[in-house]
């Protein structure tokens, strides 16, 4: 999808990005502004090559029958491997500059040597890649356009390759239509899978109607697919049949959410569409690959990248295993496996025969495979690591692993989420203690849309820290996994120190820079840095918040966050109870800076010594019954309206003033005054010395880069 798969220039801000906060760290400065400050990483010395009695060296050029020296290397990880199981003590592989392609999984497991690392050579660049390089190409003509085509051959499903890449970047299969989105025009809910089943959300639907007048006769229908936007899932889904005469679209896999009017949808993989530079299509029925060539590009010296691995790495009960300055490079992609459901299909439809394609579960691309799998396995850590171009998530822990650092790696151009910490539901959580720390995450979601950059569920005791996460489709760092008020395993989540932004981009719906689920009485979010969260500017859309804790989070530390210019709130609670709020600054909240929206009999939050700013907007969205929350302390400016600032919903006529909210026993101890930000309208919320929100008993805090809030 040309606007979700990442471009050169998205990929050259990154690197460039990363490699300012790695090797010249920012000096303090004095305010957040609207442009990135990278958070400070860790920066790692790699120090002089000292080779220990038992280490080992691998290098392309070397061969598996050799020793393993300088002098005579092995050639493959896989023999490095089994070579170290006989070795004692603490050993390291090296590995000499070069590119080692995986073409199936290597599995680590109990009986694999621990206390062992793979590293690259200092000062050469390493990389593990699963994909393999094509060349032998002609000049032909796709569509009109100049292409290039060479022979490829498609004999199984095993040698259909969805990925395809070159100069480090991930290249574009053709969307219909090339611009903007196409409408569903009827969702047939009448032949919905489950249709008495949550009819909001989850009936689930195998066909719908589009427009016919936006179909054409497209050709190698059953290599399409169509991707769905809608709620916060983006379906994608494998075509089974389209009907042009009458608009009708059957899929191989029925969708995950309910199918609505109007909603989003485009059709991927479309040969008839292949047109810019940079696009490919892999014709099935010719056994033959197309590429829409870049400036620059001749037949001769074009060699692309097709995946030919969708997973390099699995540990399973292993232990004490780390990986230091690798790059772990051009994985692919197929659908993943899901239940199905009961209902009706159209006869002879492929979901009778049991083929399922496509996510079944709607939220945070759960169900998506990684590149790197840890399961029951401790000390399992990776370094100064680059991951990029990986289509499923990049590393997953899972099942009682434990001890385990993602430390100082980059990750960009991920095709689900970045990294995913899961444990089975038990209490306490048996997964516990991995961290991420120090991380610059970039460009996740490439694939499956509704992926998350760090997303966490029952787990425990875990530092997600100093990490700089942005340009995603959906939420920044997601903690836990259980709705409602029941027990939970996952606790103690230290969310501290991040920089967060642009998530979202006005795509899905129902996200927040930072996002929570269920009872977490030791989670503290503190520290973080988050704007511009954009949620479905359409009629549906709705959601995008800054700091957004849902169904039954509670007992949750919220402190010391800035967060400014979401396009809903900076903060949404759904309902919990007990969170305290205290000391953040929310500014410039597109609908408003604080909603909650459901009372209980109990407390639902403490709102303690905040700065809430805004420009013609509510301070608190919706809140006309008593005793939802207990606030305290708070100041209100509104840079409009100044201190006559208002709540309610921003469109109502009568807006609730500030007499009819401390009637309903609001805005107690407020104070209405400006807060003497820096520069406010630049977004710079350095704090004045003499700001009245520190007369009032703000305390200013450090942002990321080490900025201090206060000006003489």
């Amino acid at each position: 999808m040309n606007s979700i798969l990442s471009g050169v220039t998205a990929f050259i801000t990154a690197i460039f990005i990363w490699l300012q906060a790695i090797f010249c760290p920012m000096a303090p400065v004095e305010g957040i502004f609207n442009e990135t400050v990278p958070t400070q990483k860790t920066v790692f010395d790699e120090g002089e090559f000292v080779m220990g009695s038992n280490d080992i060296i691998v290098a392309p050029y070397g061969d598996d029958g050799n020793e393993g020296t300088l002098e005579s290397p092995l050639r493959t990880p896989e023999a490095a491997k089994e070579k170290v199981k006989a070795l004692s003590g603490e050993i390291t592989v090296w590995f000499r500059e070069g590119t080692y392609t995986l073409t199936s999984v290597l599995e680590f497991g109990s009986d694999d040597k621990s206390d062992v690392t793979y590293r690259s050579y200092p000062g050469e660049k390493v990389e593990f890649t699963g994909s393999e390089g094509i060349s032998g190409f002609t000049e032909t003509t796709v569509n009109g356009v100049r292409a290039f085509v060479t022979d490829v051959p498609v004999e199984s499903d095993e040698d259909y390759f969805r990925s395809l890449f070159k100069d480090g970047k991930r290249l574009n299969r053709p969307q219909y239509p090339k611009e903007d989105v196409l409408k569903i025009a009827d969702p047939k809910s009448d032949e919905a899978i489950i249709p008495d089943h949550n009819q909001s959300f989850f009936t689930r639907s195998a066909a719908f109607y589009a427009h016919a007048s936006d179909l054409k006769n497209f050709a190698n229908t059953a290599d399409i697919d169509v991707r769905i936007m809608h709620f916060w899932c983006d379906e994608l889904l494998p075509v089974y049949s389209i009907d042009i005469s009458t608009g009708r679209i059957e899929t191989r896999k029925p969708t995950s959410m309910t199918v609505r009017v109007d909603d989003n949808f485009v059709l991927e993989n479309v040969k008839e569409a292949l047109s810019l530079p940079g696009e490919w299509y892999l014709d099935r029925a010719e056994q033959k690959l197309y590429y829409i060539p870049e400036e620059g590009d001749t037949p001769e010296n074009t060699v692309l990248y097709a995946a030919v691995n969708e997973s390099l790495f699995s540990f399973d009960k292993a232990e004490n295993i780390s990986f230091r300055g690798i790059d772990f490079i051009n994985t692919d992609w197929n659908y993943v496996d899901g239940e199905m459901g009961g209902g009706k299909f159209p006869e002879n439809h492929p979901l009778s025969k049991n083929i399922l394609y496509g996510s079944a579960h709607p939220q945070a691309a759960f169900e998506t495979p990684s590149a790197i799998l840890v399961s029951e396995s401790s000390g399992i850590n990776f370094t100064d690591c680059r991951f990029e171009n990986i289509s499923y998530t990049a590393i997953k822990f899972e099942k009682a692993s434990t001890d385990c650092d993602v430390t100082s790696c980059m990750f960009n151009g991920i095709g689900a989420n970045a990294v995913f910490i899961h444990g089975d539901f038990v209490v306490p959580a048996s997964t516990r203690n991995i961290n991420v720390r120090d991380c610059h995450i970039s460009n996740y979601g490439r694939i499956f849309n509704n992926a998350i950059g760090i997303l966490l569920t029952h787990a425990i005791d875990c530092d997600l820290t100093n990490n700089e996460i942005h340009d995603g489709w959906y939420t920044g760092i997601s903690v836990g996994w259980n709705w409602g008020y029941s027990a939970n395993s996952t606790n103690n989540i230290n969310i501290s120190n991040n920089l967060i932004y642009n998530i979202g981009n006005g795509w899905l719906s129902d996200m927040g820079g930072i996002y929570t689920l269920g009872i977490q009485p030791d989670t503290v979010i503190s520290g973080n840095v988050i704007y511009n969260v954009g949620c479905d500017e359409g009629q549906y859309g709705y959601g995008g918040w800054g700091i957004y804790l849902d169904e039954g989070s509670s007992f949750i530390t919220v402190e010391n966050n800035l967060v400014y210019d979401c396009s809903s709130q900076l903060f949404h609670q759904h309902y919990g109870e007990d969170n305290m709020i205290r000391n953040n600054i929310f500014a410039f909240g597109g609908d408003g800076q604080f909603r909650i929206t459901r009372n209980e009999e109990h407390n639902s939050l403490f709102l303690e010594n905040n700065i809430f700013v805004g420009d013609n907007t509510p301070m608190y969205y919706i809140t006309t019954d008593i005793d939802w929350f207990k606030d305290n302390g708070n100041l209100y400016w509104d840079y409009k309206n100044g201190g006559n600032v208002f709540s309610g919903d921003k469109g109502l006529f009568e807006k609730h003033k500030i007499p009819f909210m401390m009637g309903k026993g609001y805005y107690n101890n407020a104070v209405f005054e400006n807060p003497v930000f820096k520069d406010a309208a630049n977004r710079d919320f350095t704090l004045a010395t003499n700001s009245p929100a520190i007369a009032n008993g703000f305390v200013p805090f450090e942002y990321n880069a080490g900025t201090t809030t206060l000006f003489e």
